[in-house]
């Protein structure tokens, strides 16, 4: 699945993914292709992102998540001390 974060610079990340996790408002969320459409609220934390047996980690001051049958849009505000 196609997943993008993004803030209001830039983006921060685009590529195929095999999973998402990630720190949602009522709890952590996890995200695998093909899943049912969705839009919620992303508190601070990690979002970790697998792929083939590799994991990235992006860390969020809160944020939204889109999942679509096109993408996973992530739109994020990061930490001051971020550096991705």
């Amino acid at each position: 699945m196609l997943v993008n974060i993004i803030n209001l610079e830039k983006i921060i990340y685009s590529d195929e993914t095999d999973e998402a996790v990630l720190p949602g408002r009522e709890g952590q969320l996890t995200i695998l292709p093909h899943h049912a459409p969705l839009i919620t609220l992303l508190k601070k934390g990690k979002i970790k992102l697998r792929k083939k047996g590799e994991e990235r980690l992006f860390e969020i001051d809160e944020g939204i998540l889109e999942v679509n049958p096109k993408e996973v849009n992530i739109l994020v505000t990061l930490p001051a001390n971020a550096a991705h």
